[in-house]
């Protein structure tokens, strides 16, 4: 039988500042705990208001798992599978639920296996994982301290939006040779992005992430025929049934396990994207190092990492993720690898 606690927690960015279109002083994320033999498993849905999710509904329907979890036994990775298409029916169309509901199993199945949800998950032991630093839209005078920030990262995320500032473009490369990628958010509906791909180019950026909203994915055929940058899809791909229809309107894509259900459906999406022969990047919302951990799990077959989420929280609620000079190195701990900070006094 698998016991089934959940609790509401407010998550604090180290800044407020503009981590897309919309100032985050705070997220209201949803930890989740399931319990078999004693041994505990870890989970989290940082729902986003982008995909109509937030705090309550996720409790909601996390509240009406209970009797299904009672009649439940976790014996093997089947398991997960079956588990995560059975709760469907019962947390429908709220992705955020289920994928706290897949890593909480991971970590579990992992623990009671006695290895790593690497190993589990991917059959092979974890490596390090470079990742992105997140660069928001902030006032030009923060430009030099947050610049300063993610300086020592391999490689920069920078948030434009349809002002393409460029300025903040030379600053980022005047400080530092880390790669740069450059996420519109959908903001670049009626822009040239033909032009501002080759001045992008000339400022050795890798590559563009969803300069249209999902509702002109017709748009980016002929876009992408005339971009002079790789583009990848973030919005445009929720999850698994979304990858088949990017080739030829995107390079590749960005999965969030909040935002296609955790850990089982990234790992598809991972292997059809790279049987498609497109690019794929794992990427995060502001989550604690739990669900970074679960990120990097998938991120081990993965072209790119945008996994940062834990790094932009002034307060993580949970320890055991290591990172160093912008790699997540990897952990070979039962489960997850993380664990609740304790209690302070």
């Amino acid at each position: 039988m698998i016991r089934i606690y959940h609790v509401g927690k407010v998550l604090h960015p180290r800044h407020v500042f503009r981590i897309s279109r919309a100032s985050r002083p705070q997220v209201d994320n949803v930890f989740l705990v399931l319990e078999q033999d004693g041994v505990l498993g870890y989970g989290e849905a940082s729902p986003n208001s982008f995909f109509k999710e937030d705090f309550f509904d996720v409790n909601m329907r996390l509240a009406g798992l209970h009797d299904y979890f009672r009649r439940q036994t976790l014996s093997g990775p089947g398991d997960i599978g079956r588990i995560w298409n059975e709760i469907w029916e019962r947390v429908a169309p709220s992705r955020a639920t289920q994928c706290a509901v897949d890593v909480a199993l991971w970590d579990l199945h992992s623990k009671l296996a006695g290895e790593s949800a690497t190993e589990s998950a991917t059959g092979a032991a974890a490596h390090a994982v470079p990742t992105s630093a997140t660069l928001g839209i902030c006032p030009r005078e923060e430009w030099p301290e947050r610049i300063g920030e993610v300086a020592g990262f391999p490689a920069v995320k920078v948030k434009l939006d349809a002002q393409v500032d460029m300025d903040l473009l030379q600053a980022i490369r005047a400080r530092t040779p880390a790669a740069i990628r450059v996420d519109a958010n959908g903001a670049w509906g009626g822009l040239d992005i033909a032009d501002i791909s080759a001045r992008l180019e000339a400022l050795g950026v890798e590559f563009i992430e969803q300069p249209l909203p999902p509702g002109e994915d017709a748009r980016m055929e002929a876009i992408l025929r005339v971009s002079r940058l790789p583009i990848f899809a973030d919005e445009s791909c929720a999850g698994p049934d979304d990858v088949a229809r990017l080739p030829g309107r995107f390079s590749g894509f960005n999965i969030k396990l909040v935002k296609c259900g955790g850990i089982t459906p990234a790992l598809a999406m991972l292997r059809e994207g790279k049987r498609l022969g497109l690019k794929v990047m794992v990427g995060c919302m502001l989550e604690s190092s739990l669900l970074i951990a679960a990120g990097a799990v998938v991120a081990q077959g993965a072209d790119y990492a945008d996994l940062d989420g834990s790094w932009l929280l002034r307060d993580d609620p949970f320890r055991g993720l290591k990172m160093v000079q912008g790699r997540i190195e990897p952990n070979f701990a039962p489960g997850l690898g993380v664990n609740p900070e304790p209690p302070r006094d």
